[in-house]
């Protein structure tokens, strides 16, 4: 009975967990192009914790984007490259270790969009 039964006690979170869907604020380091847009955010950026994914949403082109995640308790990290044009959402799957979590967006034009979030 009881091996029946433990697999239901396995997955505690649910889609009710204030941590499945976490929004992760971005500030902007403004490169050598003055951005004159009147876009008051062009990236999104979500960490899903039901997949431990980077959920990135991008509201204007900011051509070719470089994405690094680290986990600063492990010192691990993950990189991917896309073009904002054609790839309006893009997704990193991470390890979901607990930690503080650095995130960066390099664009091609030079700006740089930063971040942390925390996973415990």
């Amino acid at each position: 009975m009881t091996a029946l039964l433990l697999p239901l006690f396995a997955f505690n979170m649910s889609a009710d967990d204030e941590d499945a869907v976490m929004k992760i604020p971005l500030r902007l380091e403004q490169g050598p192009k003055l951005n004159r847009s009147l876009d008051l955010e062009t990236v999104e950026c979500c960490y899903f914790g039901l997949t431990n994914s980077i959920i990135t949403t991008f509201f204007s082109d900011l051509g070719e984007v470089i994405l690094t995640v680290t986990n600063c308790y492990t010192g691990y990290t993950w990189y991917e490259s896309f073009d904002s044009v054609q790839e309006s959402h893009a997704i990193l799957s991470i390890s979901g270790d607990p930690g503080i979590y650095q995130i960066v967006y390099v664009t091609e034009y030079g700006d740089v969009y930063e971040g942390t979030f925390t996973i415990q």
